[in-house]
């Protein structure tokens, strides 16, 4: 089991952690604790947490959540998850984050093809891999002050192109205190 930094807000038992894990590592991507952990993650905004799932597991996951705040979960393979969205899921959707577990932070051609396909209907996307998350706005549906897109013509020009932020710097910007091991 993986320890979640600073973990004491979360309101989750470490028991439940500990499942979360177990599940994971085990790849029962359907467990209803594993679910519910990364949902009660998602919701409190600790991508750190659901992309150590993920590296446990090791498949992407993704986390969609749409304009009355639902969170819909999906695991795929060890390369591969889709932004697929959910029946009953209410447009727009506010962010799609996805996983690359022990790989970079970069916005593959599946992903791209996602963007493409989702600038109509999503405002932001997130990738969490390694040096930390990247994320990209859609200047179609949030306003936003970067000019450097994914693409200068078609739908990824809709898309802003941002550095990964280096998971160190991430927990620094959302003040989660990380022990160091020395």
């Amino acid at each position: 089991m993986m320890q979640l930094p600073d973990a004491e807000g979360l309101q989750m038992e470490d028991d439940v952690w500990h499942r979360a894990c177990q599940a994971a590592s085990e790849r029962r991507v359907d467990d209803d604790d594993l679910l519910a952990v990364q949902r009660l993650l998602a919701k409190a905004g600790r991508w750190d947490g659901v992309y150590i799932l993920s590296v446990m597991a090791g498949l992407e996951t993704s986390v969609l959540i749409d304009a009355d705040e639902r969170i819909f979960i999906d695991w795929g393979t060890a390369g591969q998850v889709t932004l697929q969205p959910p029946v009953g899921g209410r447009l727009p959707f506010k962010l799609w984050v996805h996983t690359h577990p022990r790989f970079a932070s970069y916005w593959s051609s599946t992903d791209t093809n996602s963007l493409s396909l989702g600038a109509r209907i999503l405002e932001n996307a997130m990738v969490l891999g390694q040096p930390g998350p990247k994320h990209s706005t859609n200047r179609a549906m949030v306003e936003v002050d970067n000019t450097t897109m994914l693409s200068d013509e078609g739908p990824l020009n809709l898309w802003t192109s941002e550095e990964p932020v280096p998971w160190s710097a991430w927990y620094k910007r959302n003040n989660i205190e990380v022990e160091v091991m020395e």
